[in-house]
């Protein structure tokens, strides 16, 4: 369905009143983390608390959230292999957002075998959804020119948002990414990445196009 999943319910309320959270608190989030949920919130917890002047408790309730999340996707098997899909039989077709489906999944265990970070390009963020949703092991850079897509796919877990205009040419954008990326040290030198463009509404060909490749930075 595409659709980010956030979990809300309270999470840390004790530390509305009280510096510390309590043990059934702390396993709420690691369960919601490590069942795979996109992003994890506070509510009443930062909104109001018995040191509202100095911010004491809702300060701390965000950096407990903050640790107990990153312990828990450093200590657990979140990421699983793609699903699997049937053989094409003689005769069969496969629907766009199938082919979509099946590039996402692909794209996902190639870069979980190589050991590389995902660097997709996207206009309509959709391609950098279906990544999120196999979970891939590294980190899912997006690259698109919407600053509303941006906003949106930041909702999506493991996926960093970017904005970049696009130029006409695709090597010169791929050029520019890369830059981007190793100018704020997401990349190193000689290191390999996974380049993914997508497919229904392709930026630089007239017809729909999926498209992975390795490249060394």
């Amino acid at each position: 369905m595409e659709k980010p999943v956030i979990v809300a319910t309270n999470m840390l309320e004790s530390m509305i009143n009280h510096p510390t959270p309590t043990r059934a608190e702390v396993s709420d989030i690691a369960i919601a983390v490590r069942e795979g949920a996109d992003a994890i919130m506070l509510s009443g917890e930062t909104a109001h608390g018995k040191n509202t002047i100095n911010l004491k408790y809702p300060v701390k309730a965000v950096k407990v959230m903050h640790t107990v999340a990153l312990k828990t996707e450093s200590t657990s098997m979140v990421h699983q292999l793609p699903a699997t899909f049937a053989l094409v039989m003689d005769g069969m077709e496969f629907s766009q957002s199938q082919m979509s489906a099946m590039f996402a999944s692909h794209a996902t265990t190639m870069a979980n075998t190589l050991g590389t970070a995902l660097i997709v390009f996207t206009q309509t963020g959709s391609m950098a959804m279906l990544l999120s949703h196999y979970r891939p092991c590294s980190t899912i850079f997006a690259f698109t020119n919407q600053e509303k897509i941006k906003k949106r796919l930041t909702l999506y877990h493991g996926v960093m948002p970017i904005y970049m205009q696009f130029s006409a040419d695709a090597e010169e954008t791929f050029s520019r990414a890369l830059n981007v990326l190793l100018s704020h040290g997401q990349l190193k030198d000689g290191e390999d990445v996974t380049l993914v463009q997508s497919g229904v509404h392709s930026i630089w060909r007239r017809k729909s196009t999926h498209h992975i490749q390795v490249r060394k930075v």
